[in-house]
Order: C-alpha cells, then sequence, then structure tokens
C-alpha cells in the first residue's frame, strides 16, 4: 500500500535533505518515439538488452535482495511465494532473501544516502507510493530501463513512471468506510460533502496523519482553500482519530464512518472474515493512489530485479497482490480493482490518479503546509 508521507516527518525530512544535496542529473537522452495511447515512451540511457540475456544474468545472480516492510506482501511467506512464481515463470533457482525493512519514507531516505555514497542498495527491488519514488527519482536512485523492448508484461507506457524509472504493481481505493449494520442503502454517504450532514456528526472517524487531504489540496483537485473549508466543517463531525489497520473500530461500533481511509483493502478483508464493513468511493474524491516497483542503480542484482518486476505484472502475481491487499493493477487484463472502479465510475465518480507524474507535477506546491493545518483542525476537534 502507499504509505503515506505525513505518517513518518522526520523520515521525510532527512530524505528532502538527502536529495537537496543530490547532484544535477545528467542530460537527458533524446526522447523515444510516442507509444501507444500518445504518450512519449521514457528514453533509454543504454541499448536495451533482450530478455534472454537477463535471464541468463539472473541465472548468474542467483539471488535477489528484497527488503520491504514485513506489512508488505505478506512480508517473508510473500516475498518466498512470489520468488517461487517467478522462479517457474522464468525457469530459474533464484534464492531469495528477504529482511524486514524500515517504513518505505525511511528506506527511501536509506536508499538515497547509499547513491549518494557509492554503496550498494540495501534492496534489489523498491516498492512503495508514488510520493516515495517520485522522491527516489528525484534523486536518480531508480535505473531507467526501456522496459517496452524487454518485458513481456510491461506493455501499456501508462504503467511507467516519467522517466522509466518505475513501474505500477498496484492500485489502491481510498474513501469512506463504513459499518454496513449501521448504514444501508441511501444512509450510506456517497460523497466527502455528505459526511458533512447532520447525522453523522459524532459518528466520523479519520486519521491523525490526514491522509490524502495533502493531494486534495493539489488545484488539480479542490484546491487549497477548498480543503481547509471543508476540514473545519468536517471536525466537527469527528467522534475521534483512528489509524489505517485499526478498521476493527468501526466493526465494533465505536465509529460508524473512517474517512478518509487508506483504501479499500483494510474494509474488505475484514468484511471477508466476517465484519459488518463495506467502502464505498466518494463521489467528490475518487481518489487512485498508485504503489510502484523500482530498481536502484546500485543493486547487487539487477537483472533478476528487473524480471521480478516484470513478473509481478503477471496475472499470477497480480491475484496474489489481490489476495493480500484485496486491490490489483485496474489496466491489466483480469483485473479484480477494474470492476470496482466501473462500478464508481456508474455512480458518477470521477478518479484522479495519484502516481509519480502528479506528485511531479505538484511538487513545488506547499501541500504538506496544507495537510499540517488540517492535522491541527482535527486534533483540536
Amino acid at each position: 500500500m502507499q504509505w503515506h508521507r505525513g505518517c513518518w516527518p522526520a523520515a521525510a525530512l532527512t530524505a528532502a535533505l538527502l536529495l537537496a544535496c543530490t547532484p544535477a542529473p545528467p542530460a537527458p537522452a533524446p526522447a523515444a518515439p510516442a507509444a501507444a495511447g500518445g504518450q512519449s515512451a521514457p528514453a533509454s540511457p543504454q541499448e536495451a538488452p533482450s530478455l534472454q540475456a537477463l535471464v541468463e544474468a539472473a541465472r548468474k545472480e542467483g539471488q535477489l535482495t528484497l527488503v520491504w516492510s514485513a506489512g508488505i506482501l505478506g512480508g517473508s511467506q510473500g516475498a518466498a511465494r512470489l520468488i517461487a512464481g517467478f522462479n517457474r515463470y522464468h525457469g530459474l533457482n533464484v534464492s531469495v532473501q528477504f529482511t524486514p525493512g524500515p517504513s518505505p519514507s525511511d528506506l527511501v531516505a536509506r536508499l538515497v544516502q547509499e547513491q549518494q555514497t557509492g554503496r550498494p542498495a540495501t534492496t534489489d527491488v523498491f516498492w512503495g507510493g508514488a510520493d516515495s519514488v517520485y522522491t527516489l527519482s528525484r534523486a536518480h536512485v531508480l535505473e531507467p530501463a526501456d522496459w517496452a523492448a524487454w518485458a513481456p508484461n510491461v506493455r501499456d507506457s501508462r504503467l511507467l513512471s516519467p522517466r522509466g524509472d518505475a513501474v505500477e504493481i498496484a492500485s489502491f481505493l481510498p474513501g469512506i468506510t463504513y459499518n454496513a449494520s449501521k448504514l444501508a442503502g441511501d444512509a450510506v454517504p456517497r460523497s466527502m460533502d455528505d459526511l458533512l450532514k447532520p447525522q453523522y456528526k459524532g459518528r466520523v472517524a479519520s486519521t491523525p496523519y490526514v491522509i490524502h487531504f495533502d493531494s486534495l489540496a493539489s488545484p488539480e483537485l479542490w484546491g487549497e482553500e477548498r480543503v481547509l473549508a471543508y476540514a473545519a466543517k468536517l471536525s466537527d463531525q469527528l467522534a475521534g482519530l483512528m489509524r489505517c489497520g485499526e478498521h476493527e473500530r468501526v466493526a465494533s461500533g465505536e465509529f460508524d464512518l473512517f474517512a478518509l481511509d487508506c483504501g479499500s483493502f483494510g474494509a474488505r478483508r475484514l468484511a471477508a472474515e466476517g465484519a459488518p464493513l463495506d467502502h464505498a468511493i466518494p463521489r467528490d474524491a475518487a481518489l487512485l493512489q498508485t504503489n510502484s516497483m523500482g530498481v536502484p542503480r546500485h543493486a547487487a542484482h539487477p537483472a533478476a530485479a528487473k524480471l521480478f518486476v516484470d513478473y509481478m505484472l503477471t496475472r499470477e502475481a497480480q491475484d496474489y497482490v489481490y489476495e493480500w491487499y484485496f486491490s490489483d493493477h485496474p489496466l491489466l487484463p483480469g483485473s479484480k480493482a477494474a470492476v470496482e472502479i466501473e462500478k464508481a465510475r456508474a455512480d458518477r465518480a470521477q478518479f484522479t490518479s495519484l502516481d509519480v507524474a502528479f506528485f511531479e507535477r505538484n511538487e513545488s506546491r506547499h501541500l504538506d503546509q496544507v495537510a499540517a493545518e488540517v492535522q491541527r483542525l482535527f486534533q483540536q476537534r
């Protein structure tokens, strides 16, 4: 899942300070011809290897080092399962060394520092949200690649970051988690504005780190003025604050509603176990947050890492992503998340993708300052 930068301000500040010391990028290579869908494919800094050449290189490497939080993709058990599928897919016998790591923001800071000092990267593959990937991309930590030249599963240019140094693996649908035993039919809010109705006063929870409100403050969405005006009103409705992953508090009836949440996966997972939870995507805040994988330039096993990223877009790997997160990537054939998205679109939701390009476009905006003010409003409720 995407980890919001507001959750770890100290780590985010460390990454920002390190980033400020990063040398200017080399002159960009000439743009490649336009790819399918009218987008320009990222230029490759060098001639792309063939798929078979990468497979043979991965065979010689013989290992893949993965470091990410234990809660991501099932931790060590999930990594072992994915590597088993990866090996079957390519006829390899690559072993995986998985180490539970720090938060994605802390890992970003570490990778930036390793890049600057010429040390091997902690992990061969980085998994994280678009804002974290953008930070690494700006620092030139991730290696650009001409994925379309060799990767059999990276067929849609919309899966690539603007620099071609990361590939989207999954998307998540933040919105409104609600107690389905207390709310049904017309009583379920269908927009963020609905949460301001008198009948919901004292029944709503939000996060202490005000996830996604900074993104809503982008001029592409609500803008700063509207977000702050809304947050002042919503703070009067709040019964309390809860963290992502505490959905039991909604299921138990402590709160009836939770918004904005971190994605539909929290409600879906507990609902599959029998909890009275459901999820609604608000028409006026339909966000599609993305998580991507990229290979650090100083990865110890770059061939295996690149092949692993491509494998993550196979239906087999996507089914595992869905099993773990109740979401996958809607641009891929057979996507289950696409069904949920189309249902929301039929309910007049218009989605904005919180991808790497979104954070690149909004990099100069002071969205963190807006988030800090929303956080102050919520905490003084």
